[in-house]
């Protein structure tokens, strides 16, 4: 990886809009007096991931600079992107930062349209739905 590459999460003005309303409603107390910013990303990008869907970014917005990223957090990054690559090996693709980066902002926008619908819902019922879904993952791999 190339120290000079500026390393920057950003996000879709659309899902802005979303944190914004989480930091007013204090959804799941991921509000920013509760959770920062990169644990935000993290959570959104996963929910991404498990939906398998990557969704563009319009009207980027920066959420997270660099010196806000540590290595454990990266990994979350590469992780993701090492996960999809083909089974042919080719991981010169790693060096690409900005493909990395992309896919986990890809990702990472999906997961903020799927926060914007646990909005619709009670907190409690959107509680009581993630509790379920860690009971049939438990089930699944225990």
């Amino acid at each position: 990886m190339d120290g000079k590459i500026v390393k920057i999460l950003n996000v879709s003005g659309e899902a802005k809009r979303t944190i914004e309303k989480i930091d007013s409603i204090k959804l799941l107390n991921l509000d920013n007096k509760n959770c920062s910013r990169m644990e935000l990303f993290l959570f959104a990008l996963a929910l991404g991931v498990e939906s398998g869907i990557e969704t563009e970014l319009t009207k980027t917005d920066t959420l997270v600079r660099a010196e806000y990223l540590n290595t454990k957090n990266e990994a979350y990054l590469y992780s993701v992107f090492i996960s999809e690559l083909s089974d042919s090996g080719d991981l010169d693709k790693i060096n690409d930062v900005g493909k990395v980066y992309g896919k986990a902002q890809r990702y990472a926008n999906t997961g903020f349209k799927l926060l914007e619908g646990m909005m619709e819902k009670a907190e409690n019922v959107v509680q009581l739905e993630m509790l379920q879904e860690l009971d049939e993952m438990y089930d699944e791999y225990f």
